[in-house]
């Protein structure tokens, strides 16, 4: 009799971010230093000595890792001179992990504070130009007071209808882009 297959592998959710970087190994080292993060599995080319894949865990996320391929125009937000993606990590301790990942060798982009939507938060760039949100709560703050500060932190004068929920990867990303100093 045959094991039934799960669709889902064991671990993974039904989303995985999957990141493009110049070397495999060194940015699990990277990620391992700056994140804790837990080598899953790594894949090597046929001459063992590139790796060519891994996947690694911070927290309870798997996150894949693949070495750029050029030619099939597989390339590092680094190598393209881009930015253009977030990883966002909620942390039980985030000034801790923030100074972790600091000595590790991540670049403040954006530096921690206490944001209007009650988190304490910041952004990191690793070396292959990836960008990491980190955060922890800090406030469990109603969606009337995040409008309301949202306001007051924009001096926008528009109502933004209370029962409307502002997602916090929206936030993030007006924030991150206030930061690079980009109309939002």
């Amino acid at each position: 009799m045959t094991k039934k297959v799960s669709p889902i592998p064991r671990g993974y959710r039904t989303a995985t971010t999957c990141m493009t970087v110049i070397d495999v190994d060194s940015a699990v080292a990277f990620y391992q230093a700056a994140f804790a993060a837990e080598l899953l599995t790594r894949q090597r080319g046929a001459d063992e000595a590139v790796a060519l894949h891994a996947t690694i865990k911070i927290g309870n996320s798997i996150i894949a890792l693949s070495r750029e391929v050029p030619e099939m125009g597989m390339l590092s937000p680094v190598s393209q001179g881009v930015r253009s993606s977030l990883v966002h990590l909620y942390l039980d301790d985030v000034d801790t992990s923030w100074d972790r990942a600091v000595e590790a060798g991540a670049l403040v982009h954006t530096a921690l504070y206490d944001a209007y939507w009650g988190d304490r938060t910041g952004v990191l760039m690793d070396g292959n130009g990836y960008l990491w949100s980190m955060a922890s709560k800090i406030e469990n703050v109603s969606q009337e007071e995040i409008a309301r500060r949202a306001r007051a932190w924009y001096q926008v004068d528009m109502e933004i209808p209370a029962d409307v929920e502002v997602p916090v990867a929206a936030m993030m990303v007006e924030e991150t882009l206030a930061g690079d100093n980009v109309a939002v």
